[in-house]
């Protein structure tokens, strides 16, 4: 009765996890370990197959040996026998009383009959099966931001509203470093298979966004002429904000396709659109004040992307090769670049 249990036992879970190999077979009427008997049959040649059961046999008609590892295949799924394991595709049985583990010597019946605390029953992980598009929501992104300043300096002052104001060059836009931060919420991204996944095509679209904060009391008009001058004001914070709509496109390389925690890296361009700027600015005199307005600064940007790390959290780094200004406006000529930490599944 036992062995009629185990059997049932062994072919429906050989059903639930059947896998494919190939192999030579002979048939056999009985595989036994110890007192267990797994299943029945009838012997014959080396090339027939009855009741579904598939012995791999060496040149003298016996079952393969490696390792001291006996090998059948049943319903194309291989059974590995030693003296204290069987393996059936990816379920593990174990005999703990048959290893170093200490315990007193006891046969498999026994183990069967209810002794399950000295057996070990484990499913191994089996091959992840990779999809050829993969699709990732709400990637984050959080880094530093800066400029590149490749602007000729001119220098000169115009009366504003009665006031002698001094224009601003680029060099008066100096950045608190630790202050000036990138911000990114990629809405979401799609990763598609290349060259068996270890080269991929990525893709996606989110919202870029450069939080710029000024050393000096530099201010923003939106007025026509969009004037850029040292304010007379010292400011407690005093920012611009930078927003794009924007959509990369990178050639990714995956050292494992298989493990999620394995080397990553990307490089590529994104291309942006400018979908809203603005200052603000916190001082005693005027409070907390907001100013919208285009302030000069060129729609389009696009930019040299990339990104490296393992597993989910990886360095990322953005250049734009694209003027952040206008050069029919004026004669800023400044590059944002961005570097920090990406929070995505791949």
């Amino acid at each position: 009765m036992k062995a009629q249990l185990l059997a049932a036992f062994t072919f429906i879970t050989i059903g639930s996890i059947a896998q494919t190999d190939s192999v030579i077979i002979k048939k056999q009427d009985t595989i036994k370990i110890g007192n267990m008997l797994i299943v029945g049959g009838n012997a014959d040649s080396k090339s027939s197959k009855e009741n579904n059961v598939n012995i791999i046999i060496d040149a003298n008609g016996k079952p393969t040996k490696k390792n001291g590892v006996t090998i059948y295949g049943m319903n194309d799924t291989l059974v590995a026998i030693t003296n204290d394991t069987v393996k059936v595709g990816r379920l593990k049985i174990i005999n703990k009383s048959e290893g170093s583990s200490g315990y007193g010597q006891k046969n498999w019946e026994s183990l069967l009959d209810g002794d399950f605390k000295k057996t070990k029953i484990s499913i191994e992980r089996g091959p992840k099966k990779l999809k050829p598009i993969t699709t990732n929501w709400w990637i984050f992104d959080l880094g530093f931001a800066n400029l590149v300043d490749n602007t000729q300096p001119v220098y000169y002052t115009t009366p504003i509203n009665g006031l002698a104001l001094r224009y601003i060059n680029s060099s008066d836009l100096k950045l608190n470093n630790v202050k000036s931060s990138n911000v990114n919420i990629w809405i979401v991204q799609q990763k598609l298979n290349l060259y068996k996944h270890y080269w991929n095509l990525k893709y996606g679209i989110g919202i870029e966004m450069y939080n710029f904060r000024f050393e000096n009391p530099i201010s923003f008009s939106n007025t026509p002429g969009n004037y850029k001058y040292f304010d007379v004001v010292d400011f407690k914070k005093n920012k611009l904000l930078v927003e794009y709509l924007s959509v990369p496109v990178l050639l990714n390389y995956h050292s494992n396709p298989e493990n999620s925690k394995s080397f990553y890296a990307s490089i590529g361009m994104s291309a942006g659109y400018l979908i809203q700027s603005h200052t603000k600015q916190i001082s005693d005199e005027r409070g907390k004040r907001k100013v919208n307005g285009n302030f000069d600064l060129n729609n389009f940007k696009l930019a040299t992307i990339g990104e490296l790390g393992i597993g989910s959290i990886r360095l990322y780094g953005s250049y734009s090769r694209t003027n952040m200004f206008d050069e029919k406006l004026t004669n800023f000529d400044m590059n944002p670049f961005a570097i920090g930490l990406r929070f995505s599944k791949f």
